[in-house]
């Protein structure tokens, strides 16, 4: 991966495919931008920065400070680790629920 920092994994200290990757924080950024229909003016506006700071984060060119996403995962309803690395605890939570439902409904069927 080109413009990422790797992290290690909690669990193990192993190795993980667990990057920041300011391009791909871009897409997410511009994807949540327009989905609320906005314009960059009125995205840097309700978040007090620059439209120059919010155009480069937008392309990639500059990665914003912890309270900015802060800021950010508030004013979008989202978690701070969707918008740094795509994860979203809602889907992964909700996967592990019905994994859990299926395991559960394959027992009954076995004592029948």
């Amino acid at each position: 991966m080109g413009n990422g920092i790797l992290c290690s994994s909690a669990a193990g200290g192993k190795e993980n495919s667990m990057y920041f990757d300011a391009n791909d924080f871009a897409a997410r950024l511009q994807t949540l931008r327009k989905a609320q229909g906005m314009t960059q003016e009125e995205l840097a506006e309700a978040l007090n920065v620059s439209l120059e700071h919010l155009s480069k984060m937008e392309r990639g060119k500059r990665k914003p400070s912890i309270d900015l996403i802060v800021a950010m995962a508030c004013y979008f309803h989202v978690s701070t680790d969707y918008l740094l690395m795509g994860k979203d605890h809602d889907k992964v939570d909700s996967r592990t629920k019905l994994l859990d439902v299926v395991a559960q409904l394959a027992e009954i069927a076995k004592s029948l």
